[in-house]
């Protein structure tokens, strides 16, 4: 609608510029012939289509204007008609055409008039010169005009595409913060209370007397109550991420709390055998170190609720430069085909692995399940 009625107003000027130019008549109002306002009134209308048909415009334009001078019109110069056909030429993009015409149109016009016995001296050195600058600013204005449109709509569609990135960019850490809060609550929670589970097997076996002197019931009581505790504990820290009161990647454990890890399945009867082959001069990563005990979690927590076996190693070594290797084995029978269908936990672990550029093995043999992980310290973000 605004360019509709930019192309209404731009017709009307040309008509009101061109009917004063031929009132003028060279110093005579009133003597002009009624019927070079018709042709003032047709240059006009032509602005209605300039942007549908530019060039047919501009070819018409330069045909009135001839045909004005043939019918003996008087004298309007040549810049005025011609500034408004060559400035939306080059506005839509044809600014070579714009250009020929330009030239083509003043050098008709100079060379009819000094063939005619007028004043070269004037045409050359005055009305040449105008009317040569008046069709090079209509030419420079349409072009720097269409220049400055596509700059804007260029401008606007980097602006849309960055808006647009940026909703993907917070979409993508919504769903990466989503994850890593999913791994946290099946890797800290569910390894409490599947350990919480087996302290309450442990109490149910241990029937109402709870053993010598009832120790045994009351153990295994409190040791459910202690996971559980944990467990609540690990959900608060949750929700309080959930509320923005704390970042999601403060790491909550690590390398250390790996002999309390192997104490719980301990506690209720497993052998577990702990081996820490790192030097006291390595300095691992917090983010690599959380990542190799919750490997170690959910690999003893798949061996408490899943395992048949009695026995369980942990060994964690630097078996390269920047490299952490994180092994769990347990003595469980592997009876048939394994199923080695990728769970949630393994889910999980494959992809805390992966943020970090490692790799997870899982595998079953005649002397049980083996869990292998390979965590490079450069992947650390």
């Amino acid at each position: 609608m605004t360019a509709r009625r930019t192309d209404v107003l731009l017709g009307l000027g040309v008509t009101l510029a061109l009917t004063a130019v031929v009132s003028a008549n060279e110093g005579d109002p009133g003597t002009a012939n009624p019927l070079a306002y018709l042709w003032a009134v047709g240059l006009g209308l032509l602005m209605l289509v300039r942007r549908q048909r530019p060039v047919l415009v501009l070819v018409l334009t330069m045909l009135g204007f001839v045909t004005y001078y043939m019918a003996g019109f008087p004298a309007i110069g040549v810049g005025v008609p011609m500034a408004a056909a060559v400035f939306s030429a080059a506005e839509t993009g044809h600014l070579r055409a714009a250009v020929t015409a330009g030239v083509l149109i003043l050098a008709l016009a100079t060379g009819y008039r000094i063939l005619d016995g007028q004043d070269a001296t004037f045409i050359l050195g005055y009305e040449l010169v105008s009317h040569a600058a008046l069709i090079a600013a209509a030419i420079a204005l349409g072009h720097s005009v269409r220049v400055g449109t596509a700059l804007r709509r260029r401008t606007e569609q980097v602006t849309g595409l960055l808006t647009r990135q940026g909703e993907l960019d917070a979409d993508a850490r919504l769903r990466e913060e989503r994850l890593a809060l999913a791994r946290e609550l099946h890797d800290s929670i569910g390894h409490s209370l599947a350990v919480a589970a087996l302290y309450a097997q442990v109490a149910r076996e241990a029937g109402p007397d709870g053993g010598p002197d009832g120790q045994q019931r009351h153990q295994a009581i409190e040791l459910v109550r202690s996971a559980v505790s944990d467990a609540l504990a690990q959900l608060r820290r949750t929700v309080a991420v959930l509320r923005g009161s704390r970042s999601p990647a403060e790491p909550e454990v690590g390398i250390g709390d790996l002999p309390q890890l192997a104490a719980a399945p301990r506690s209720v009867g497993y052998v577990v055998e702990l081996d820490l082959e790192l030097d006291d001069d390595v300095a691992v990563p917090a983010e690599v170190g959380a990542a190799a005990y919750r490997v170690a979690q959910e690999a003893v927590t798949n061996a408490i609720r899943h395992s048949s076996g009695t026995r369980i190693s942990i060994r964690v070594a630097e078996r390269a430069a920047h490299e952490l290797e994180v092994v769990v084995r347990d003595d469980g029978r592997v009876v048939g085909s394994p199923d080695l269908r990728p769970g949630r936990g393994l889910s999980g672990m494959a992809e805390r692995l992966g943020e970090l550029g490692g790799a997870l093995e899982v595998s079953a043999g005649a002397d049980g399940w083996l869990v292998r992980a390979r965590i490079p310290w450069d992947g650390a973000r």
